[in-house]
C-alpha cells in the first residue's frame, strides 16, 4: 500500500486487498486471514459502513488483529526470503569461483569484490526491516534486479588480472565445493520446510481448505532446488566450452 490514509472513494474491494497483504505481512495464516476478511465482510453488509469508517486503514486494523489474536503463519515471509536471497549470494560465488577453477587458477577477490559481497550481507540481514516497506511500494522492488545485476556485473568488470593486485587470493577449488555444499544445504532446507508446511491458501470459515494437489507439491518442492540445478548445469556448460577450447 503506497498511502498509509485511503479515501471513502476507494473500492471496498481494494481495501479489503490492502487488508489481505496487511494480514500476511503480520504473519497471518491463510485460514486466520479468512476468518478476519469474512468479519469484516458480515460486519459492513450488516452496518452499511464504508470499512475505512467502520475499521480504519487496512494497516491500522491489521495491526489491532495481530495485537489481539495469536494466529500466526507456520513460516514466516521474512524467512522464505531470507533463504531464497542466501541462496542467490552462494550461486554468486559459485559461480564467480567455476571458472578460475576450470583453467586452474585462484580465485582473486579485490576491492570491488569485497565490497560488493559485504553490501550483499548487510542488505540481507537487514532484510526484516525493509521488506514489509517494499510490498507495500511495489515500485520499489525494480530496484531488486538493479541492485542484484550490480552486485554480479561489477566483480566481474573490476576483476583482478594478477595476484599482486588482488586483496585475497584464494583456491577456487574449495570456494566451489564449499559454495556447492551450501547450496545443497540450503535446498534441503528449503525442502524440510515445504514438506512439513500444509497449504496456506486464504479460505472463508464456512469453505473447506482446498487439497494441495502433487503437482502443486512437486512444483514447490522443485524451486526449492533451482540453485543447485543452475549451478550444475553451469557447471555442465563450463566444462563444454573448456573442452572445444
Amino acid at each position: 500500500m503506497s498511502k498509509e490514509v485511503t479515501t471513502n472513494a476507494v473500492p471496498r474491494k481494494k481495501w479489503l486487498d490492502e487488508l489481505t497483504l496487511e494480514l500476511r505481512l503480520n504473519d497471518f495464516s491463510g485460514t486466520a486471514v479468512g476468518d478476519a476478511l469474512a468479519t469484516v465482510e458480515e460486519f459492513l453488509a450488516d452496518s452499511g459502513q464504508e470499512p475505512l469508517e467502520a475499521f480504519g486503514t487496512p494497516r491500522e486494523y491489521a495491526s489491532e488483529l495481530a495485537a489481539e489474536s495469536p494466529k500466526k503463519a507456520k513460516e514466516s515471509l521474512r524467512g522464505i526470503v531470507m533463504l531464497g536471497v542466501t541462496s542467490l549470494v552462494v550461486f554468486l560465488l559459485f559461480s564467480s569461483a567455476l571458472t578460475p577453477w576450470s583453467q586452474g587458477e585462484q580465485l582473486l577477490i579485490g576491492g570491488v569484490q569485497m565490497a560488493c559481497t559485504g553490501l550483499a550481507a548487510v542488505l540481507i540481514l537487514l532484510l526484516p526491516l525493509y521488506l514489509s516497506f517494499m510490498v507495500r511500494n511495489f515500485w520499489t522492488l525494480l530496484t531488486i534486479p538493479l541492485v542484484g545485476g550490480a552486485l554480479g556485473i561489477l566483480p566481474a568488470i573490476f576483476a583482478p588480472k594478477v595476484a599482486t593486485d588482488a586483496l585475497l587470493v584464494l583456491s577456487a577449488g574449495p570456494v566451489l565445493l564449499t559454495t556447492a555444499t551450501l547450496l545443497i544445504a540450503l535446498s534441503v532446507v528449503g525442502t524440510v520446510m515445504t514438506l512439513r508446511t500444509d497449504t496456506d491458501s486464504i479460505t472463508s470459515p464456512l469453505e473447506p481448505a482446498p487439497a494441495m494437489t502433487v503437482k502443486a507439491r512437486y512444483f514447490e518442492i522443485l524451486t526449492q532446488w533451482l540453485f543447485p540445478v543452475l549451478a550444475v548445469l553451469l557447471f555442465g556448460f563450463t566444462a563444454l566450452i573448456q573442452s572445444l577450447a
